[in-house]
């Protein structure tokens, strides 16, 4: 091999053909990996999609089954309504109003005028609205509903003087159903 001369390359050429190789096989796996992000994106796309159609189709039957519900649902409201009212006029026959007005007579000493007695709710608090001729006759009556069996917690809640009568409101709590057994100073009118 003495024979062969060394091969000198000359390169005139301003540009790296090798550099431009890489650069070629660079873009090309990044147009690949390009495109399989695009596919996925476009396969997560019309996955979305088609579940969004089967949500909306579920929601319109949804929507389509309370509709056909809401009859039902507005007859059974209408149930419920009228046997809370059925309820409430059971009960107000049985509440004896003669019964209440008597209990309140029992404790009402002379010199006394109811002008409101007024009854709210299921926890039966009475409202006592009248006059007075003297303190002593208000205060008899507050002493009778304290002693009473039929009425606890009298509290006196207004007083005013008004051209010689007193004006008062008493809220009580009313005992419908009384308990068996005497009581320490049974209903019967103060001074008696």
């Amino acid at each position: 091999m003495s024979g062969m001369r060394p091969v000198i390359t000359i390169n005139f050429s301003t540009t790296s053909y090798r550099r431009i190789l890489r650069v070629r096989q660079g873009l090309f796996a990044a147009a690949v990996l390009l495109g399989l992000s695009a596919g996925a994106l476009l396969w997560t796309a019309d996955s979305l999609r088609a579940q969004n159609a089967v949500q909306e189709r579920q929601m319109q039957e949804f929507a389509a089954s309370v509709e056909k519900l809401r009859p039902a649902m507005l007859e059974r409201q209408q149930l419920v309504k009228d046997l809370g009212a059925m309820t409430g006029l059971l009960e107000a026959r049985r509440f004896s109003w003669t019964q209440l007005l008597t209990r309140i007579e029992a404790v009402s000493p002379s010199g006394v005028a109811l002008t409101r007695v007024e009854l709210s709710g299921k926890e039966q608090a009475v409202a006592l609205e009248g006059t007075a001729q003297s303190p002593e006759a208000l205060s008899n009556l507050m002493i009778g509903l304290q002693r009473s069996r039929s009425f606890r917690n009298p509290l006196l809640k207004h007083q005013s003087l008004d051209k010689g009568n007193l004006s008062f409101n008493v809220a009580v709590h009313y005992q419908e159903h009384l308990e068996a057994g005497p009581a320490p100073d049974a209903d019967q009118k103060p001074g008696q």
